[in-house]
């Protein structure tokens, strides 16, 4: 089998995967390689600009954790070389890498970027598969909702435009039409707008010098075509008709006779804000030129390359369409955003928050959400039976064997407490720490050497990767002889003036690190600050996940204390239970508190058995809220609409029955995170019931009485038509 190796030049990964076109077509039509997820995953880096992106930056635009995509990036990518079967990729750290088949990699600016193969891309393109461009959507959309833009309004559009044109062509113009054409600012078939209204005076001026304009007026409505020069004639006619100008009046003349060509969005400023928001969008909209004419041919060309209009002249209505579809989505968000904050308000108000309720309701979406509107850092474990306060708070771990083998214990902050020091870093003042940002540098300056075929010496040890983030180093004079371990706390031990190691082995080979990347990546000399309490720093936002799955008591320990929202704060710190090994220069050396700017959301679901065993002196720690089904359905938006209003239904429907069964009740509803599963069948409602409801609910149901019938009676509700609620009544 061929070993390609991965090089690195100037951040880039560079490896010649060899695989061309053709093949990429082969593996994306292989349907036992390629599933939904790897193409939905590629669909979303094809369509961002360049079709490259960071992992962080596609999470956060789809709302989703940035690992799936490595994660699934890196499954397809291992998918792609056991078909193949004829090559193994080596990374620049010695080890077998996967990424790099299908994708470019490069570190920017602290991130990486990836960027699709072009073999890959010209296969995706070639095969269509690159998803439906966005306007599509939203037209299919509105085509698939009948609404009224297209279903209502374009009709008397078509009817109109025609007349118009008709009269404008033959010159023969009937009293009628004309004022509706000029004068009439409703039900004239084009835009019904207020703005531009001429009064009577000024359209009698401006009926009376027709003929004047005429000519241009057949000349646009017979070719369809209008220059700039006959735009601007257009416009000073009317402007000299009338005492004040009116463009928007002007603009609605002229769409009248050029469908296809022109929006009848008349109004510019109506008009700008649709396309800005286009523009923030679409990497690839056109430039905004600030002109009515000039800024409608370009939306009309970009609109006709990307959407399949079921009729040509939908594309003049479509601009009137997106302005009402941006205006009704800003309502949707000022609504979330108002229901949001009424969390947000409980959160800042109490410190530490459960959100409680039946499972499928959407109680840790919600506390994603709650930390993304509040702009926070979040931090997200889940708690289960073996998590205790090794894992939470801080213990012993062992370290890496030793020059001779021995391997040793040292003391390592557990999940919570490493949260807790992030926080604050946002309120340490006056203290001087650039050590990320120089130890970044530091592994890339490592990384590029290795790609040249060289180690980094410094001192009398050569230098080289040994994980991600960790160095090997050896002996310069016998490299083979002697082989170390170094670690990124290892240096910043060092840095802080601490012991790199328990043992205090090999203190000065970390310090020479140290001191080489003050003297070559400029490393600030490290100064300890003040820890403030000013609670308006950045927002840190801990989830906890099933926090009822976790033995409190053993988890939490001595931060029963701490967490409690009146004992915030530096003054009232604790010991903790390791704290005769913290050295001196740790923020938390004389006692651990939790940071003023520290929140805690968890999250349980009402039915678990571990709900009872919940500390009582936890519970008075937290605010409780309790999540229904009906609060969470805006989680459908954008991933289930086409099969929402009967996911409603049936939810509601079924919800309703199992509050009448006896030994059950609303914290065994069904939430609206299990009809989020449609996607994967197609909105096939059978497949959902028997996939994944019909399990959950035979629990809920297991020891009642006649517990066979009553899940009968659920599979009922659950299917329940609007034509089987009528046959109930008649009954």
């Amino acid at each position: 089998m061929d070993i390609k190796k991965v090089t690195l030049n100037n951040g880039e990964y560079i490896c010649d995967i060899d695989i061309s076109i053709d093949e990429w077509k082969s593996i994306l039509q292989d349907i036992n390689l390629i599933n939904d997820n790897y193409k939905d995953t590629l669909i979303k880096f094809y369509a961002e600009s360049d079709h490259k992106s960071t992992c962080k930056a596609l999470g956060a635009k789809y709302n989703t954790s940035p690992q799936s995509f490595n994660g699934i990036i890196t499954n397809f990518a291992k998918a792609v070389q056991k078909k193949l079967n004829r090559f193994e990729i080596i990374g620049t750290d010695g080890k077998p890498t996967y990424w790099i088949i299908p994708m470019l990699g490069k570190d920017v600016g602290g991130f990486f970027e990836w960027t699709i193969r072009s073999e890959l891309v010209k296969a995706m393109e070639e095969l269509d598969i690159k998803g439906k461009h966005l306007l599509q959507k939203i037209y299919d959309e509105a085509i698939e909702k009948k609404h009224w833009v297209f279903f209502d309004w374009f009709p008397s559009y078509q009817i109109s435009v025609q007349e118009y044109k008709e009269q404008a062509i033959a010159n023969n113009w009937t009293s009628k039409v004309f004022q509706r054409l000029v004068k009439d600012t409703l039900n004239n078939g084009i835009s019904d707008l207020q703005q531009g209204n001429f009064t009577w005076e000024e359209f009698e001026k401006i009926k009376n010098g027709w003929s004047e304009i005429q000519p241009v007026i057949k000349n646009i409505a017979e070719k369809n075509e209008i220059s700039k020069a006959e735009y601007q004639e257009i416009v000073n006619f009317f402007g000299k008709q009338t005492s004040n100008n009116r463009p928007a009046g002007t603009n609605r003349v002229i769409a009248a006779f050029l469908p296809n060509l022109v929006t009848t969005v008349v109004n510019y400023r109506y008009l700008r804000d649709v396309i800005v928001k286009l523009k923030n969008r679409l990497p690839d909209y056109p430039e905004i030129h600030e002109d009515w004419l000039i800024d409608n041919f370009s939306f009309i060309d970009y609109c006709n390359s990307n959407v399949d209009f079921i009729d040509s002249w939908h594309s003049s209505l479509f601009a009137w369409y997106l302005k009402v579809y941006f205006e009704q989505e800003r309502q949707l968000i000022q609504k979330n955003e108002a229901s949001m904050q009424k969390y947000i308000d409980l959160l800042l108000n109490n410190k530490n928050l459960i959100l409680t309720g039946a499972p499928g309701t959407g109680k840790t979406f919600l506390a994603k959400e709650i930390a993304k509107a509040m702009n926070a850092e979040i931090e997200f474990i889940q708690f289960h039976p073996s998590y205790d306060y090794t894992d939470f708070v801080e213990g012993l771990r062992p370290t890496p064997p030793d020059d001779n083998g021995n391997i040793g214990f040292e003391r390592k902050d557990g999940a919570f407490k490493e949260f807790c020091k992030k926080a604050l870093k946002a309120n340490i003042s006056n203290g001087v720490d650039n050590f990320d940002e120089a130890w970044d540098k530091f592994l890339v300056f490592v990384r590029n050497n290795l790609a040249n075929g060289n180690l980094t010496k410094i001192g009398s040890w050569d230098y080289g990767m040994s994980t991600r983030d960790s160095l090997k180093y050896s002996s310069v004079d016998t490299p083979s002889q002697y082989t170390f371990t170094i670690t990124k706390q290892n240096v910043y031990d060092a840095y802080q003036n601490k012991t790199a190691r328990p043992s205090g082995a090999f203190q000065k080979d970390m310090e020479d690190v140290v001191n080489y990347m003050k003297k070559n990546l400029q490393l600030k000399n490290y100064q300890q600050g003040e820890i403030s309490q000013v609670t308006d720093n950045k927002i840190y936002i801990f989830i906890i996940d099933e926090i009822n799955r976790g033995e409190i008591s053993k988890i939490f320990g001595e931060l029963f204390f701490s967490i409690d929202p009146g004992y915030r704060g530096k003054e009232n710190k604790v010991k903790t239970q390791y704290s005769n090994l913290i050295e001196k220069g740790d923020v938390f050396s004389d006692g651990f508190f939790i940071p003023e700017n520290v929140y805690i959301i968890g999250t349980m679901n009402d039915i678990d058995r571990s709900v009872e065993s919940f500390d009582f002196a936890m519970r008075r720690r937290f605010a409780w809220k309790a999540i229904k089904a009906i609060d969470r359905i805006s989680m459908w938006d954008g991933v289930i609409d086409d099969w929402k209003e009967e996911s409603l239904k049936r939810m509601m429907s079924i919800n309703s029955k199992i509050e009448t069964i006896q030994g059950l009740g609303s914290a065994f509803h069904i939430g609206p995170a299990y009809f989020l599963k449609l996607k994967n069948y197609n909105g096939n409602f059978e497949q959902l019931w028997n996939n994944h409801l019909v399990g959950v609910l035979f629990e809920y149901l297991r020891g009642l009485p006649e517990s066979d019938k009553r899940l009968s009676e659920l599979n009922t509700a659950f299917n329940i038509t609007e034509e089987s609620e009528e046959d109930v009544e008649n009954n």
